[in-house]
C-alpha cells in the first residue's frame, strides 16, 4: 500500500537544474543528499524514486487543500469578503503572480521531473526485469500525462518537458498550446500506462491500474470532444466489472474503505505526518503528508476557518433539486435529505450533527444552554462543507497541524466514469435512454428520484432541477421533455454538480463546455431574487426579519457571490490562468 512513503527523496534534484518557475521547490540542495552517481543501482532505488514520483500528487496544489481555489472560480463555493486570499478567485482577479497561479505550475512541474528522471535512468537499468521495467516506465508516463493533462486545462497549455534536461536549451523550451500537450504529451502516455495491471498482486493498493489509464484517457478525449474514443474507453471500464457503486456514498470520503470498490484513481494520505508542522509544501522523507483541506471547510467553532463556503445555488440544488425516492432505504431511514446531501454539506434543517455537536444550540425548559452547535449558521452562512472534514469522526479539527487529516482525494471515483459516459453516449449518437439508464445508477445511489421514473410518471418530461425555486418564486420545477439537449444540461448542471461537488471537477467542466459566462449570469439572476425575496430589494443585502424561510434559512444578510462574477467574467480572459510570472522571467523562450 502506497500509505506511508518512507523515502520521499527529491529527486528532481539529481540529475540537473532547472532555471524555471519550479526552483523554488526544487533548487534546495542538501549536501547530505544522494547524487545521480551513487543512486540509480540497485532495484531498491527505483522503488524508491517511484514513492518519491508517487508523493508528487500529495503536493498541496496538486490533490490537496489547493483545490478549493477551482472550487471557488465556479458555481459551488463563495467566501466572505474579508478572506483576500479566496476572494481573488471568487471575484476572479488573480493574475500571473497569484500565488495558486504559481504554485500549482510549479508543483505539476515537479512530478513530471520526477517521471522524466526515473524514465531517464531506467533505460541502463539492466538489472530490472522487463515486466519490472515496464511497469515502473507506465507508472511514470501515467503521472506525467497526469499532470501535463491539468497543466493544459489549466493554463491553456503548458512548457513541454518530455525529457530530462541536461543542457540550458532543453530548459528554455516555448509555451505549447492545449491541443499540442494532449495530443505529443497527455494521450500518448496514459495509452502507454493501460498496459498496467486490472489489479496489483499482494495487496498493492494506490498503485496506477488499467482503469485509472483508461479512464484518464477516456476523460481526455472526452474534454478534446472526441465523443466515440471517450465513449469506447468508459465502455471498456464498465464491461470490465472491474468497479461497482459503494452502497454508502459516504464511504468514499472517509479513511474507512479506502480503495474500496468505486474507486479508479486514489491519491493516498496518511494520518501518520510529522505533528506540529502544517502548511508545509512538501512531502516529507519521515512519512507522508496528510492533507489540510478541512481547514478550509470546517467552520470556526470546529477548528477551521470556513474559508469555502457552498452558494445558496449549491445549497438549494441539494436541499431541493435531490428530491429523495419514498421507496429508497435511505428515505425509509428516516433521513431528511439525500445521502449524497448528508455527506457534502450540512444545513440547518437537515441530518445528523457537526463535529460530535447537534447542528444548532439547545436549550432546556428554561432557556438554559444544554448543547452549543459547532455550525454556525449566522451572517448569511446558509451552510458548511462536510466532505473531505472528519465532522461525523472528531470533536473539532487540529488547528496545531493546518487541520490535516489522512483521508485520500479520490481523483476519479467510478461514479465519474458512469456520467461521462453518459455524456459520451449523448454527445456520440443521442441515445437518451442508455444514457438516462447510467445516470440513473448514480441517482439510485444517492437515494433520488430517477430520470426513468420522472420521465415515465410524465408522459416524457422531466423537471428542470437546476433552477432555484425559491428565487423564482416557483411552487414547483418546470417540467421539460427528456430529449437530447436537455438530457445533456441535467447531467451538466445538476447530476454532476450534485455528485461530484468539491471534488475538484467542476471549474474545468464549466470551461470545457462554454457554460461559465450563462451559469454565472443565472447565479447572479438567483442572487437578486433571494434578495427581492428576503430582503425586499435587489441592491439590498440586510434581512431584516428573524423569520428563517426555507429552503435556505438564511440569517442577517445575503452574502454577495455572483454579482462581480457575471460582471467581469471574459471567456479569453478568465477560463484559464496565465502563465506565471516567474516561470516568464526564468524561461528565456517565454520572454519574446
Amino acid at each position: 500500500m502506497i500509505k506511508k512513503l518512507a523515502y520521499i527523496l527529491c529527486f528532481s534534484l539529481i540529475g540537473g537544474t532547472f532555471t524555471s518557475c519550479e526552483d523554488a521547490l526544487l533548487s534546495q540542495v542538501n549536501p547530505n543528499s544522494l547524487t545521480d552517481g551513487s543512486f540509480w543501482k540497485t532495484e531498491a532505488d527505483f522503488d524508491k524514486a517511484v514513492n518519491a514520483l508517487y508523493g508528487s500528487l500529495q503536493l498541496e496544489y496538486v490533490s490537496g487543500s489547493g483545490l478549493t481555489f477551482e472550487m471557488l472560480r465556479s458555481d459551488l463555493a463563495g467566501t466572505e469578503t474579508w478572506y483576500s486570499t479566496q476572494n481573488i478567485f471568487t471575484q476572479l482577479k488573480w493574475d500571473s503572480s497569484s500565488p495558486y497561479v504559481e504554485n500549482r505550475w510549479s508543483q505539476l512541474y515537479v512530478g513530471i521531473f520526477r517521471a522524466n528522471q526515473i524514465l531517464h535512468y531506467i533505460e541502463n537499468a539492466d538489472f530490472l526485469t522487463q515486466e519490472k521495467k515496464e511497469q515502473i516506465i507506465a507508472q511514470a508516463r501515467f503521472i506525467r500525462g497526469y499532470d501535463y493533462f491539468f497543466l493544459a486545462n489549466t493554463y491553456g497549455g503548458a512548457v513541454i518537458h518530455d525529457k530530462m534536461a541536461s543542457s540550458a536549451e532543453e530548459i528554455n523550451i516555448p509555451f505549447s498550446s492545449k491541443d499540442d500537450v494532449i495530443n505529443k504529451m497527455v494521450i500518448p502516455d496514459f495509452q502507454a500506462a493501460q498496459i498496467l495491471p486490472k489489479v496489483w498482486p499482494n495487496g498493492n493498493d494506490g498503485h496506477i491500474t488499467w482503469g485509472a489509464a483508461t479512464a484518464m484517457l477516456g476523460k481526455t478525449y472526452l474534454f478534446q470532444k472526441e465523443w466515440k474514443l471517450a465513449r469506447e474507453c468508459f465502455k471498456q471500464l464498465v464491461e470490465s466489472n472491474l468497479y461497482e457503486l459503494e452502497e454508502n456514498y459516504m464511504d468514499n470520503f472517509t479513511t474507512d474503505n479506502e480503495f474500496n470498490k468505486e474507486s479508479v484513481f486514489e491519491v493516498s494520505f496518511s494520518d501518520n505526518y510529522k505533528p506540529g508542522n502544517s502548511g508545509n509544501l512538501h512531502d516529507e522523507i519521515d512519512g507522508s503528508e496528510g492533507v489540510s483541506i478541512a481547514n478550509q471547510f470546517a467552520s470556526l467553532f470546529a477548528g477551521g476557518y470556513n474559508t469555502v463556503l457552498p452558494t445558496y445555488h449549491c445549497h438549494e440544488m441539494f436541499v431541493s433539486a435531490d428530491v429523495m425516492d419514498p421507496d429508497a432505504e435511505w428515505t425509509k431511514a428516516g433521513h431528511l435529505n439525500s445521502m449524497r446531501t448528508y455527506a457534502t454539506i450540512v444545513v440547518e434543517k437537515g441530518d445528523g450533527d457537526y463535529y460530535k455537536a447537534p447542528l444548532v444550540n439547545e436549550y432546556d425548559a428554561d432557556g438554559n444552554l444544554v448543547a452549543k452547535g459547532k455550525v454556525n449558521f449566522g451572517y448569511g452562512q446558509s451552510s458548511k462543507v462536510r466532505k473531505w472534514t472528519r465532522w461525523d469522526r472528531v470533536e473539532s479539527e487540529d488547528p496545531t497541524t493546518g487541520c490535516r487529516t489522512g483521508i485520500n482525494y479520490r481523483a476519479i471515483r467510478y461514479a465519474d466514469v458512469l456520467l461521462m459516459y453518459a455524456e459520451a453516449i449523448l454527445e456520440d449518437d443521442g441515445d437518451v435512454d442508455l444514457a438516462i439508464e447510467y445516470i440513473d445508477k448514480v441517482r439510485e445511489r444517492a437515494g433520488v428520484v430517477k430520470l426513468k421514473d420522472y420521465i415515465t410518471e410524465n408522459n416524457g418530461f422531466f423537471p428542470k432541477l437546476w433552477v432555484s425555486k425559491f428565487a423564482n418564486n416557483y411552487t414547483d420545477f418546470e417540467m421539460i421533455p427528456a430529449n437530447k439537449d436537455n438530457v445533456l444540461m441535467h447531467l451538466r448542471m445538476a447530476e454532476r454538480l450534485l455528485e461530484l461537488a468539491f471534488e475538484g471537477h467542476r471549474w474545468l467542466d464549466l470551461v470545457r463546455w462554454g457554460l461559465v459566462k450563462e451559469c454565472f449570469e443565472q447565479c447572479w439572476s438567483e442572487e437578486q431574487g433571494i434578495r427581492l425575496n428576503l430582503c425586499g430589494s435587489i441592491t439590498s443585502t440586510t434581512i431584516s426579519s428573524t423569520e428563517q424561510i426555507p429552503p435556505l434559512n438564511v440569517k442577517e444578510r445575503v452574502r454577495p457571490d455572483f454579482e462581480m462574477r457575471s460582471k467581469v467574467y471574459q471567456s479569453d480572459v478568465h477560463d484559464y490562468f496565465p502563465i506565471p510570472s516567474c516561470e516568464v522571467q526564468n524561461n528565456k523562450a517565454l520572454q519574446n
